[in-house]
């Protein structure tokens, strides 16, 4: 199916799965809210955005990339902005609420690109019979 739609299901995938995974940090800080000495922690995206960032080597005279990307993984990194609280936790109850209603819009807006490949798809399927 990768041959129809590119490489753009693949990517939607990815990008689905980023936002999972996000969920699950996200979903995290707001369990440990009340851990005292608790760091708020989110998922970095440079590292899958360096992976797709990689030029392609059509020619041997071409500059090799410095690494392929062998799989995708993410980075849990503690949240720059947050603030220290008294018990030094850093989870912010209304900052993780409105990353993790981000990160759901982001997450919807990747399935209705994907929903709309596939009745595109359908479409053509049905025009053929």
């Amino acid at each position: 199916m990768a041959g129809i739609f590119g490489k753009a299901l693949a990517d939607l995938a990815s990008v689905m799965n980023y936002r999972l995974f996000r969920q699950g940090v996200i979903s995290g800080n707001i369990a440990n809210i009340d851990t005292p000495g608790y760091k708020a922690k989110d998922a970095a995206f440079d590292e899958v955005l360096d992976t797709r960032l990689k030029l392609a080597v059509t020619r041997p005279g071409h500059i090799q990339s410095p690494g392929e990307p062998s799989g995708v993984s993410y980075r849990i990194t503690e949240d720059p902005f947050s603030r220290i609280g008294n018990d030094s936790n850093t989870v912010d109850l209304d900052r993780e609420m409105m990353k993790l209603t981000q990160n759901q819009i982001l997450y919807e807006a990747s399935s209705q690109m994907v929903q709309s490949k596939i009745e595109g798809l359908k479409n053509v399927i049905r025009s053929i019979r």
